[in-house]
């Protein structure tokens, strides 16, 4: 990214992810990073619509987005946007989440598996892709949320998370096991796509045609 110059990257729905994000990238004279985010009270540089980026076509080297696009209205056009205002070659990282339960209340709306993941991305060549987290940690949700299914007091939901937590935290370590696993990705808790822009668009049977998982389907 850094070749040329300073790169610039725009992170879409940065929230509260200033600080880690600077540690890991690093800051100075090399990367100009713009965090945005539609919540007010999130700790951005810009607070704009994902769906409308106000910036001018192909001026961004980079765009990160994590845990964003299941959480708005039309995840089609968000990603329109991102490749529209990235370079050509410009890179994308997107995290999404697959096996999730409802974690932002009214405002949580889509999932998708990796090969979703892929399709909302159509527009971008493939570089790599994989499990954030896996079916452990996909279980552990599931635990989680079984137990909160049964106490409605804010106090005592606080404590029953607490306590699901303590009890199988030690769960979601299987997922180091499992992380290069073909078999694990189709239970996975949260995917990654990393990718560069493309001028043309993969076709929809290619993708098909990529599907990593365990239940191997042929198509005509």
């Amino acid at each position: 990214l850094t070749q040329a110059g300073t790169a610039t990257i725009l992170v879409v729905g940065g929230g509260r992810q200033r600080s880690w994000l600077d540690q890991r990238l690093g800051t100075g004279d090399h990367l100009k990073l713009i965090y945005s985010d539609i919540d007010v009270d999130a700790d951005v540089d810009l607070f704009c619509d994902g769906h409308d980026l106000p910036f001018v076509d192909g001026c961004m080297d980079a765009v990160i987005t994590t845990a964003v696009l299941e959480h708005v209205l039309y995840p089609e056009r968000v990603a329109a946007e991102i490749h529209r205002v990235l370079k050509t070659g410009g890179l994308l990282y997107s995290e999404l989440p697959f096996m999730q339960q409802v974690h932002e209340g009214a405002y949580d709306f889509t999932r998708y598996t990796l090969s979703g993941h892929r399709r909302l991305f159509n527009g971008f060549a493939e570089i790599e892709t994989g499990m954030v987290a896996g079916p452990a940690t996909a279980l552990v949700w599931a635990i989680e949320n079984l137990a909160l299914a049964f106490v409605r007091r804010p106090a005592l939901r606080t404590l029953t998370k607490a306590g699901v937590r303590l009890v199988f935290a030690w769960l979601k370590w299987l997922d180091y096991l499992l992380v290069n696993r073909p078999e694990a990705m189709d239970g996975a808790s949260c995917t990654y796509f990393l990718g560069s822009k493309m001028t043309e668009r993969v076709a929809d049977l290619d993708i098909i045609n990529r599907y990593v998982g365990a239940k191997h389907l042929r198509h005509s």
